[in-house]
């Protein structure tokens, strides 16, 4: 059906109420970001397991290729989407791949770029879970943030 010039400019103002919409949204997010962070780090402690699912997640992949991208056997890795997706920071598309559901991150989450932490985050975990196995000791300082 072709589109009507009352339509077009009704597409138009929706369209510019959503950018609206998502601007306020990106502002808030950014305000609030302490409590995202809280809500990431309490989520994910420092379960590398879950780091690793969590980086893996991208809105392309399916449940099944990421547990085999990780190396992390089925089970415990659909705990670890299923606890990511209960607590608000990756949802299911509606769209599967071979009826094996595919992950996306949240809104906020991709906003504030919280991988680059989680990187971080993953990469002094594994630092020292290697050092430990390895016998040497090795002591963490840890700077605190303003």
């Amino acid at each position: 059906m072709p589109e009507t010039s009352d339509t077009h400019k009704e597409i138009v103002e929706i369209k510019k109420e959503i950018k609206d919409i998502k601007q306020t949204q990106d502002a808030e997010i950014h305000q609030a970001r302490h409590r995202w962070d809280e809500l990431l780090h309490k989520t994910l402690e420092d379960n590398v397991d879950m780091m690793r699912v969590l980086l893996a997640v991208d809105g392309t992949k399916s449940g099944i290729e990421i547990e085999k991208e990780c190396g992390i056997y089925h089970v415990k890795c659909w705990r670890l989407l299923d606890r990511l997706d209960r607590n608000g920071i990756i949802f299911k598309l509606e769209e599967t791949k071979r009826g094996s559901p595919i992950y996306f991150k949240s809104r906020w989450y991709r906003i504030l770029r919280l991988d680059d932490e989680v990187r971080k985050r993953l990469a002094s975990r594994t630092t020292q879970v290697t050092l430990m196995k390895e016998g040497q000791h090795v002591e963490v300082q840890r700077s605190s943030q303003n």
